[in-house]
This record gives structure tokens, C-alpha cells and sequence, in this order.
């Protein structure tokens, strides 16, 4: 609650300033060669570009938001042209609480058959991207008393002697929602025996595919479903995932009722690169070092940064537009830990910093208008207020493609740099 109500007052104090620079600020006249700011009286006004090196540290983050809290389940298996696996990803459920009766007009009985069994996932369809060729949606038996949120862990359970049931289907049958077959022996022993049922989800296909699942964070996850009874006036029963480990946190438990892994690809980023999106997702940290006269003694009229991109040398999703954020961080000063700062980063688009969009594919400077975060710095020690931002994709956990650009630790020509249009205070005759 209290780091609620910091972050509350932090960007209520970057707000008011901001709203006190863009009332007394001058704009610039884009149609006019002189671009003398229109809000200023005097004329012959000198508007002054510099182009500086003021990215003192940047880093990328993998893991944010926290595993378990995906907004979307993605399955996906691609390939490069040589069919070595570039990008797999799994998917975990886990059913921690199957009740074993069920009540029949006033009368309890326990459940002693399954029949018809199937776990049930709304499907986010992406029309642009669907799979070309039949998908294998491959069920496992997760379970294990061992650690079991990492990966080197469940992958290895992933195995012939713990396969519960496959089900393919073809790219026509790829709808909004998905049948999954289970074994009905299965859900019975777990009935039974009281015991967790969990299941690991791995997609198989002969070219590169991609799922995105709707996970319990945004609404229904997988629902397990199954009859109890073959009389057809008795309800099917229907179990939500629910996790009930680990036991000295029920927080961390309930947000990991179903999350994905990966068994494929990278989760490190060069520190010369920097990266945005993906799976796992990343996010991008820079802290700027400002010139004083600058950012506190002038009028800022523009300010881009300007970044290098590197086109994704991997084949996944190079062709999707990925909408890359610029966004406050209102993180105090004395919070050192680059992830703790990014917990306290604004929404998008707050401030009115706006997207770049791109795609993985692409490559050269990309723009991103940051002037309002300068404004909002203006008057503001970097001892009371960190000049820090970060970057984000709007796609996160929505599809795989990456954006990579150049960190300040790559060659000098493709560091990240900033573009400052301003007027200096000796303009409007301030010594």
C-alpha cells in the first residue's frame, strides 16, 4: 500500500510539472523555415539541435510481468530453414482441486466414472498467422514433487511414459475455442486418489506454428471438462485450473494456476543489444545523463530518441508489427534494482508518449518522441527525480516477435542517441 501511494504522489508531481512546462512552453512552427515557437511574443527567437550521447547505462529485463501472469498461454513451435528448432514454448495447467462427488437432484454421490473428458481453452485467432500445416496439441503429466516452476524441471517430464492423450487438428478446425482430448482413466485415478492432475501442453507441427490461449489472468483459462454419469440430465462437471503450491505463499499459488515455459530459444540479451517483446518478454532500461542547461534552462521544443534497430536474425514472426512504448518510470532514486524500478513504470501511453511501430524484420534509426519526459524532468534534481525510462512492447505475450536495437556498449555510430531541439534561456534575453 505504501509503494502504492508513493507511485501515486510520484506521478501526480510529474504531471503537474508537466502540465506547468506545456502551458509556459513554446511549440514550434513546422511549417515555417524559421520555426519560431508560436506561444513566445518576441521574434527572431534561436532555436538551437544538438544531438547528444545522453544514455549513460541500459539494460533488458526478462521476466516482466512475473511468471503466471501472462495475459495469453502461447504455444508455439518454429522452425528455421534448416528445421532446427529456433522457439518452443509449453504451456502448464494445473488442476489442483477436482471435487469427487456430485449431487444429483438432492442426493450426493462420488464420482466413480469419467467418460468424455477434454480440457476446453478459448482461442485468440490471429487471422495473419495462423498455421499452414495440421497442429498436435501433445498432454503430459506434470506432476512432480520436485521445483516445479522451472524448466529444467517439467521439461524432462515431457516424455512417452507420461504422454496423456495428442490431439491434431487442422488448420481449418484452428478456431476461437479448442478441444483437447484427455485420457478419462486419467481424471478418474486423480479423483480417486485425491491427487493434483497437472498438465504440460507442447504443440507439434511440421512447419513453424503458433497458439495463443486466453490464461487465467484475462478470464477462463483451460477448463477440464468431463460427465460423471451417463444419465444426460446430470451436468457435466467443469474444474478451473487451480494451483494450491507453493504452500507458504497462497499469492504466488493462485497466479500460477496456469503459465507458460520455454524449452527453446533465449532468454539472455547481448549487452549490446537491446530488447523488446519476445518470448519471454523483455523489457528495455535506460537512465539518461542530461545537460543541465539544457534540460533546466531552456525551453525544450523536441526531443527524439534515436535508436539503431537490428533486424531479428531468427525466423519468428519477422513480419509482425510490434509497437514499441516509450514509458515513465516515477521510481525513486534510492531503488537501485533495475526490476523494482520497472514495476513502477506508467501505463502506456501516459504522458502522452506515443508508439514506433515496427517489425522484426526491420532495421535502421527508429524515432521515439520523448519530449514530454524532458518537460516533466525540467526543475527536477536527478537526486529527488531518476531520469529513467523504459521501453515496452504493446504486443507483450501476444505474439513472439522480437525488436532488438543497439545498447550505448555497442560500436559508437549505433549507440543511442537524443535529439534536442530547444531555445536557450539568451533568447528571450535571460542572461
Amino acid at each position: 500500500m505504501n509503494r502504492e501511494l508513493s507511485l501515486h504522489k510520484r506521478l501526480g508531481l510529474i504531471a503537474a510539472v508537466l502540465a506547468v512546462t506545456v502551458v509556459g512552453a513554446c511549440t514550434e512552427r513546422l511549417d515555417s523555415n524559421s520555426a519560431c515557437p508560436l506561444l513566445c511574443p518576441q521574434e527572431g527567437v534561436t532555436l538551437r539541435d544538438t544531438v547528444i550521447q545522453a544514455v549513460e547505462f541500459d539494460t533488458t529485463v526478462t521476466g516482466i510481468p512475473p511468471i503466471g501472469s501472462e495475459e495469453f498461454l502461447i504455444l508455439a513451435s518454429h522452425r528455421d530453414s534448416l528445421g532446427t528448432s529456433i522457439l518452443d514454448t509449453r504451456v502448464i495447467v494445473r488442476y489442483d482441486t477436482i471435487i469427487g462427488t456430485f449431487s444429483h437432484g438432492s442426493i450426493d454421490s462420488a464420482i466413480t466414472r469419467v467418460d468424455s473428458a477434454y480440457i476446453r481453452t478459448i482461442l485468440v485467432v490471429d487471422s495473419l498467422n495462423k498455421p499452414t500445416a495440421p497442429v498436435t496439441i501433445e498432454l503430459y503429466d506434470v506432476d512432480t514433487t520436485a521445483t516445479d516452476t522451472v524448466a529444467s524441471v517439467l521439461l524432462p517430464l515431457s516424455r512417452p511414459d507420461r504422454l496423456i492423450k495428442s490431439t491434431t487438428l487442422s488448420p481449418e478446425a484452428l478456431k476461437d475455442t479448442l478441444k483437447l482430448d484427455i485420457s478419462n482413466s486419467v481424471v478418474l485415478d486423480r479423483i480417486a486418489r485425491g491427487a493434483h492432475l497437472r498438465v504440460g501442453m507442447r504443440l507439434v507441427s511440421e512447419k513453424s506454428a503458433e497458439l495463443r490461449l486466453q490464461s487465467t489472468t484475462t478470464g477462463a483459462g483451460p477448463t477440464l471438462s468431463f460427465r460423471v454419469s451417463p444419465d444426460s440430465a446430470v451436468a457435466r462437471r467443469e474444474v478451473s485450473p487451480v494451483s494450491q503450491t507453493p504452500l507458504a505463499t497462497p499469492f504466488v499459488a493462485s497466479r500460477l494456476s496456469d503459465f507458460m515455459i520455454l524449452a527453446a530459444g533465449s532468454a539472455t540479451t547481448p549487452s549490446t543489444l537491446l530488447a523488446v517483446g519476445g518470448l519471454p518478454v523483455r523489457r528495455s532500461f535506460l537512465r539518461f545523463n542530461l545537460p543541465s542547461d539544457i534540460v533546466d534552462s531552456s525551453t525544450i521544443v523536441r526531443a527524439t530518441l534515436l535508436l539503431h534497430q537490428r533486424p531479428t536474425p531468427l525466423g519468428v514472426r519477422r513480419s509482425d508489427t510490434v509497437n514499441v512504448f516509450p514509458v515513465a518510470i516515477v521510481a525513486a532514486p534510492t531503488v537501485t534494482d533495475v526490476v523494482t524500478s520497472l514495476s513502477f513504470s506508467t501505463a502506456l501511453g501516459q504522458l502522452g508518449l506515443r508508439p514506433t511501430p515496427t517489425t522484426p524484420a526491420d532495421s535502421g534509426v527508429k524515432e521515439f518522441e520523448v519530449v514530454a519526459l524532458l518537460r516533466a524532468w525540467k526543475g527536477l534534481s536527478p537526486t529527488a527525480n531518476s531520469r529513467i525510462m523504459a521501453l515496452e512492447s504493446a504486443e507483450e505475450n501476444q505474439t513472439s516477435g522480437s525488436i532488438t536495437f543497439f545498447s550505448s556498449r555497442a560500436a559508437a555510430p549505433l549507440r543511442p542517441r537524443l535529439q534536442i531541439t530547444y531555445v536557450p534561456r539568451a533568447s528571450y534575453g535571460v542572461p
